[in-house]
């Protein structure tokens, strides 16, 4: 599972923020890996699970071969390997040997294919490869030990060699000769499929796969960024290996911004080095920590093993200048090119992380609510949902003065929210507008992705809190009339709370008339009956609504109006699609309401 799922997860169920704390520190912490084979070559070997996200160490599934993995013994090994019954059937010493030693026994019998992927596009092809370099290479490692399928990560960088056997037929030969000056034809496809493929991700992670017996096993290096670009310069220019290295301006700023639209919670999460106790943080501003990281020059490298200090905000930063970013659920490694850097980078840092108790209760300025804004808002478009129970279909609506708007919000306190949104129901079941930010009415403002700064924050004083909704009132207007309403919103329009019983009829035209005493004798009957009729949305201040209608938990006007009654501000009223209604209309409301007499 990814970081992104865990986090969805967690967001769904209750747990505390420290419970919440602990499971991303172990999905983001630096790998923490021992070499435990005194044979290491440069400090490189292949190692059991030790998870780079602190999952528990998978035990070694090892078998030692009798034979030996060289000589005659192994060449005896890969003999009976060949005879076994049937494939369904893989004997003991088959199920446990290491694939790499069944490869190396016939490595004279084989030729690669490379393929070098970046980001799931092929970078590099090579084919009819000598396979000796490689086998050379891997006899440096102890390549029995595995470890677990679910401790094993995909990264957006892979090797691939597939091991075909060799074909020296003249025919054959022809073949590639024609392939080789002809673009259109597919050299791989000229072989038989591959007896055996080797998969190496830049983060050590590797596979063995053995074709004849339908088998792979799993493996990971403990320094993979180094034995993937030792494979690579095997089979090419360390200049070509360089440019597969660099890391453009245009993927950087992708990089970035994905990063920082995978966690949009306006929270940091800072990890001591050795500590499982985070310190929560914010961005203080989104765009500029973006952009300053985007300055330095990057390239493509492992995390290195060890603790240490790093952040996480949506991906991981590692004072020691590393990022690792998810991007389309793949793993990416970056690091600063130049080690010069670290200081300024880390002063960026430093910059921009702040722990979140420095704002507790500080009122922002208004500034600073003002760049809550996205800064290419200027149309005014807006999407209108509200919560009860369930989503409504989100309504559209219109900013009728885009920058009076954003001035009046920010003439009010406000300051950043220090609890957990997750748990805070007021906030996600009012989450209102989305108008270049997303605007809840309890009194909160949720960035959006194109916000300068990363902070949910909420109104200072509760009392400003109908002043903030007569703001939004007069700015943002329902844009969608005459669209056909649900019966869902139908039901809505009616107070919860009312359940029928006293009500008033009114005969106003403009003027107060007086009211007249009523009473709903079925409340049910008459809001089903009602939903059975076609309505569609209307603007609030048609004259109809206002002549000759009764105050029953909504306002119904024998006219053929309903408006909303339901505690909230309503965005529109409702009227009969067809005229032809209104008759059928009065029926309904003449069978269900009475009026009394004096």
């Amino acid at each position: 599972m990814r970081p992104n799922d865990y986090n969805d997860l967690l967001k769904k169920i209750k747990c505390t923020d420290d419970f919440r704390s602990r499971m991303q520190q172990k999905l983001t912490s630096a790998p923490v890996e021992t070499t435990e084979y005194a044979d290491s070559v440069s400090g490189t070997d292949v190692i059991t699970a030790k998870h780079r996200f602190g999952r528990a160490a998978a035990l070694a599934a090892a078998f030692v071969l009798v034979c030996g993995a060289v000589g005659g013994g192994a060449y005896h090994l890969a003999n009976v390997n060949k005879t076994t019954k049937e494939s369904s059937d893989i004997s003991e010493a088959v199920q446990y040997a290491s694939i790499y030693s069944r490869l190396k026994a016939n490595k004279e019998l084989y030729h690669g294919d490379l393929v070098f992927k970046q980001d799931s596009e092929v970078k590099l092809h090579s084919s009819g490869l000598d396979i000796e370099p490689f086998i050379s290479y891997m006899d440096k490692f102890d390549t029995d030990n595995m470890i677990d399928a679910e401790d094993f990560d995909e990264t957006g960088r892979s090797i691939t060699i597939d091991f075909y056997e060799k074909k020296c037929d003249e025919e054959f030969a022809a073949k590639l000769e024609q392939a080789a000056n002809d673009e259109t034809i597919n050299r791989i496809s000229l072989y038989d499929e591959a007896s055996y493929n080797f998969t190496l991700y830049n983060n050590g992670c590797y596979t063995m796969t053995d074709n004849e017996y339908n088998r792979t096993t799993y493996h990971c290096f403990t320094d993979g960024e180094k034995v993937f670009n030792d494979i690579l310069e095997m089979y090419t220019d360390g200049e070509t290996v360089e440019q597969f290295n660099n890391v453009s301006k245009t993927e950087m700023m992708t990089a970035l911004q994905k990063g920082f639209d995978n966690y949009n919670d306006g929270k940091a999460y800072y990890y001591p080095a050795n500590s499982n106790k985070s310190i929560e943080c914010i961005v203080k501003a989104r765009t500029g920590f973006k952009d300053e990281l985007w300055e330095f020059e990057w390239e493509r490298a492992g995390i290195p093993s060890g603790d240490v200090d790093h952040y996480y905000l949506g991906f991981t930063i590692n004072v020691d200048g590393y990022m690792q970013i998810y991007i389309d659920d793949m793993e990416n490694n970056y690091k600063l090119k130049n080690d010069s850097d670290l200081e300024a980078f880390r002063a960026v840092l430093k910059k921009h992380l702040s722990a979140i108790t420095e704002f507790d209760n500080v009122t922002l300025s208004k500034q600073y609510v003002l760049d809550m804004f996205d800064d290419n808002y200027t149309d005014g478009s807006v999407l209108y949902s509200f919560f009860n129970g369930q989503i409504t279909e989100n309504r559209k609506c219109i900013v009728n003065d885009v920058d009076g708007l954003k001035n009046e919000l920010s003439d009010l306190e406000w300051v950043v929210s220090i609890g957990s949104r997750d748990e805070n129901e007021e906030f996600n079941d009012y989450y209102n507008y989305v108008a270049g930010v997303k605007i809840s009415r309890n009194g909160y403002i949720y960035p959006d992705s194109g916000s300068k700064y990363n902070a949910v924050i909420k109104l200072k004083n509760e009392s400003d809190l109908e002043l903030f909704r007569s703001i939004l009132d007069t700015h943002i207007v329902l844009d969608d009339y005459g669209k056909v309403a649900s019966s869902r919103e139908i039901l809505d329009a009616f107070r919860e709370d009312y359940s029928g019983g006293e009500a008033k009829f009114r005969v106003d035209s403009g003027q107060f008339t007086g009211d007249t005493k009523c009473t709903v004798t079925d409340i049910d009957s008459l809001k089903k009956e009602l939903t059975e009729l076609k309505w569609v949305t209307c603007k609030k201040d048609e004259k109809g609504i206002y002549q000759n209608f009764y105050v029953a938990g909504a306002l119904i006007s024998r006219n053929g109006y309903i408006y909303p009654q339901n505690g909230r501000t309503p965005m529109c009223a409702y009227k009969l699609k067809d005229e032809s209604d209104i008759e059928k209309l009065c029926e309904i409301c003449d069978r269900y309401i009475e009026i009394k007499s004096e």
